[in-house]
């Protein structure tokens, strides 16, 4: 009985003191609650305002910006006000979730509050997707807008009834309540605004939106940032674009980016300069692809070309060149049914049939399929010359549940051309110092249509998305890429004196190459105290191969002031039988693996820390008539990148700074003296820092930077006795500043412009290149494209779009002594646009300006493209 009498007061003295320090507890909780507080801010953000508070209060709040929209604008004027009446005014249903422990206080949803997750999509009135409407739950801060299909998907909404508002710049809202369950996702019914797509189009194209500033993507960063939270330098090119400028090939395209100058390798690649760099190395929808061919850009949705080396999440040089990454994003799939197909035909007997289709496979809209095609061809302005090519890509969509989705596209391209390379054989005997001095007529060809090239490539790629969580999902990304010549005349032209040029044909006849790439990512999305952490993880697996079959063949010396000798096929191909073909075989494989984080240190300050361990591995060549492997190596890089982003003006104005790397894999050399030289990969590191900005808005888009490029590990020559021996102290550095404008100053105007500075020499080199500027390297390049729609009355659809580029001089071999001219280009369009139909007009170098490229193959005169283009 004693016994029981002493464990009952222990249990009573226990629940008093437990009483008492819940007493203690709700009272600090209440007195911190009841602080009267003055608070006065004119527009600023929720976390501004709760760091103001922090200061009067002496507490610090605890929540997660991902849960509560703490970018929202407020303008709190209160005085002498409790901080829990504050905190009620300021964020509505959160402060009802509000825990206070000591001088922290917790911001989150009430505990045991209903939360669910809603999707749906925004149709138009006849059906087609609604693009960029914002979507948002009536009452609170949860909100999103549609994408390119028209979707949206809105997490944390408080369960019960809840009222959905559709709303664009211009139209009426559309108000629709939907029933939100505890823990569920709610798939609603498509909400359909009162304007067709045409009518929706003309806002988003021609009106109020800045249409040439969507720069919103994942696969620059592989992660979800805003441009203004990316600390890189990166800039895309459109479809409203493309389809103002009537872009039929892959160049047209690169005369958009500030600083880009389009160039072509001997084979038929079409590349472009960046930051000094030439590239030819192409990325498609963010993996390695083969694509050395002209591509058709039927095909893309938009191409997005990230400034400045980027191994860290590219890998090595198969993919990013220390100038940049250019990746080609495809067309994908949509939920509802539409397409258009179009005929245009122009100078030079130009002339291209392209369609492109799109449906839903199954009644839920779960299963999408689209298939683009087009067949083209070209005659040449010169006496001889043509190219024709024929793509057709299919992809295909699959959405098994709100988890999980699966993408497979597929791109095919056939295509014939002629091409060639020109070089200055003899300058000590070639008094000319420019193209333009050359006795060689800008419209003579030394070719004939018989000289040409047979290629084909394919691109097989698939990606399975999985959401692991509300915070985490899986990416798992596969692409075979598979190309082949049929049979390559590769000329090239050598001037020998002021009248005689050789011509020297490698004939490569079969040759296959191609890439295999496996990449698994992890991308989360989540807190850490009170900073925000948005990470990936991933690990790429990357072949490349090729099996090669040629022959070079110096064919004859020709005087280009008499009337030419046939250049023969049959001729050539029997020289090329009897010098006897070369065989080789090659494989190379790498293996990264990278971390990428980007760490809100505070809603206005960004830090990216980001690291990438890269191994590659080669039995080196195979001479297929010795039959074995030699030259075999391996390699480990180290690539870093980071960066730090202050945005002064949230989600208006960003300073940031970078640091980024890239590398390339160098093979050993075997010396004079039989020694082997194991070379380590050679390096580029770039320091940048420049502002990012996007005012009034989003009719003021754009970005400076300066930016410095150091090159280290190169390869040079040094004489030892005589002997060239290789050394690898090589260096060069590559500096300049970019300029970006995209801007819609009233509705219907848009233009974009862009320049560029660019100073890139060899540092410690060969002698004969100290100091020297790098070949096909102009200083200066500026572009600039500007549109105008007229949007009511008669002419409602009619619009002008013109423009032009600078390129500047460069040298066109690395001594620095015969220049490529500088030239400009001015073009111009007119287009018609209506609902079920489009017609345009382009002018292409209306000054008829003569230019080189950096193959030194004169480029199109004045030439004209007509379309016209029937939509359903």
């Amino acid at each position: 009985m004693h016994s029981y009498l002493q464990s009952g007061y222990r249990k009573l003295w226990m629940l008093a003191a437990m009483l008492v320090v819940q007493i203690g507890v709700s009272h600090a909780q209440q007195s911190i609650l009841d602080k009267p507080i003055t608070l006065k801010l004119t527009q600023v953000s929720v976390a501004d305002a709760l760091r103001a508070l922090e200061d009067q209060a002496g507490c610090t709040f605890v929540y997660s910006s991902t849960l509560m929209d703490t970018q929202r604008t407020v303008s709190p004027d209160y005085e002498a006000v409790a901080l829990g009446d504050l905190l009620g005014h300021l964020l509505g249903d959160y402060a009802r979730g509000i825990q206070v422990q000591g001088t922290r206080i917790h911001i989150r949803p009430a505990k045991g509050e209903a939360r669910g997750h809603l999707k749906g999509s925004v149709l138009t009135a006849d059906a087609k997707p609604a693009v960029e409407v914002t979507v948002r739950i009536k009452g609170t801060p949860r909100g999103g807008q549609t994408d390119q299909e028209g979707e949206y998907s809105i997490r944390n909404i408080p369960a019960g009834t809840q009222t959905v508002v559709a709303s664009m710049v211009g139209y009426a809202p559309v108000e629709v309540e939907v029933s939100i369950q505890d823990g569920k996702t709610t798939v609603f019914p498509p909400i359909l605004l009162n304007e067709d797509s045409q009518s929706l189009r003309e806002v988003i194209v021609s009106g109020n939106v800045n249409k040439f500033a969507r720069k919103e993507t994942e696969t620059v960063a592989r992660l979800p940032l805003k441009n203004l939270e990316n600390p890189q330098v990166y800039n895309v090119i459109g479809k409203a674009l493309m389809q103002e400028q009537l872009v039929t090939e892959r160049t047209d395209l690169y005369r958009n980016v500030p600083g880009a100058v389009p160039n072509s390798a001997g084979g038929g690649s079409q590349g472009m300069t960046l930051r000094g760099f030439a590239n030819f190395n192409g990325v498609r929808n963010g993996l390695t692809t083969s694509a050395i061919l002209p591509m058709n850009p039927v095909i893309l949705e938009s191409v997005e070309v990230l400034k400045g080396p980027s191994g860290t999440l590219y890998g090595n040089s198969r993919s990013a060149t220390f100038g940049g990454v250019f990746n080609y994003v495809t067309k994908k799939p949509y939920d509802t049914f539409g397409g258009e197909v179009s005929y245009t035909a122009g100078s030079y007997r130009f002339a291209r049939a392209a369609v492109d289709v799109n449906a839903p496979v199954n009644e839920k809209r779960t299963a999408l399929f689209r298939l683009n095609a087009a067949g083209q061809t070209e005659g040449s302005f010169q006496d001889q010359g043509y190219a024709k090519n024929f793509t057709i890509a299919p992809s295909f969509s699959y959405q098994v549940n709100d988890r999980l989705k699966f993408l497979v596209d597929l791109d095919i391209t056939q295509a014939a051309y002629t091409t060639s390379t020109f070089n200055i054989g003899s300058l000590s005997k070639v008094t000319a110092r420019n193209f333009k001095d050359l006795a060689l007529g800008y419209k003579q060809s030394l070719l004939n249509n018989g000289i040409d090239a047979s290629v084909g490539v394919y691109n097989l790629q698939a990606q399975i998305e999985y959401k692991l969580s509300s915070r985490w999902k899986s990416q798992t990304n596969y692409l075979f890429s598979n190309g082949f010549y049929k049979h390559l005349y590769l000329v090239t032209f050598s001037m020998l004196t002021d009248s005689t040029v050789s011509r020297t044909a490698r004939n490569q006849t079969p040759e296959t190459f191609g890439n295999i790439q496996l990449q698994q990512n992890f991308v989360g999305d989540f807190e850490i105290g009170r900073m925000r952490n948005r990470l990936v993880l991933g690990a790429d697996y990357n072949q490349n191969y090729y099996d090669l079959y040629r022959v070079t063949v110096r064919y004859d010396t020709v005087n280009i002031r008499k009337p030419l000798p046939d250049f023969n096929a049959d001729k050539l191909n029997q020289r090329s039988s009897q010098q006897g073909f070369v065989g080789t075989s090659y494989k190379g494989t790498s293996f990264g693996v990278y971390a990428s984080d980007v760490i809100n240190i505070t809603p206005s300050l960004m830090a990216m820390l980001s690291l990438r361990f890269d191994r590659f591995t080669t039995d080196g060549t195979m001479a297929v008539a010795a039959g074995k492997y030699a030259g075999n190596y391996s390699q480990n890089s180290l690539s870093p990148k980071l960066g730090i982003v202050y945005q002064p003006i949230p989600e208006r104005l960003s300073v940031f700074v970078n640091y980024l790397n890239g590398f390339v894999n160098q093979a050993p050399v075997t010396q004079p003296d039989n020694t082997v030289l194991n070379l380590k990969p050679q390096f580029g590191n770039q320091w940048e820092g420049g502002i990012k900005f996007d005012l009034i808005r989003n009719k003021l888009n754009g970005s400076l930077s300066y930016y410095n490029i150091a090159v280290t590990n190169s390869t040079r020559t040094e004489v030892i006795n005589s002997q060239n021996f290789t050394v690898q102290d090589g260096t060069q550095k590559s500096k300049g500043m970019e300029l970006e404008l995209i801007a819609n100053p009233i509705s219907g105007l848009n233009f974009v412009a862009g320049y560029a500075y660019n100073d890139n020499r060899y540092d410690k080199a060969a002698e004969a290149l100290q100091g020297k500027l790098l070949a096909n390297s102009p200083q200066h390049v500026a572009n600039i494209w500007a549109s105008y729609y007229i949007l009511k009355g008669n002419a409602k659809g009619l619009g002008i779009g013109a423009g032009g580029n600078y390129v500047g001089a460069s040298w066109f071999e690395s001594t620095n002594t015969f220049k490529v001219p500088a030239y400009t280009l001015v073009n111009a369009s007119l287009f018609y646009d209506q609902p079920r139909y489009r017609l345009a007009l382009k002018a292409n170098n209306l000054l008829n300006e003569h230019y080189w490229n950096s193959n030194g193959t004169p480029q199109k005169p004045a030439n004209i493209l007509a379309s016209v283009t029937f939509k359903w």
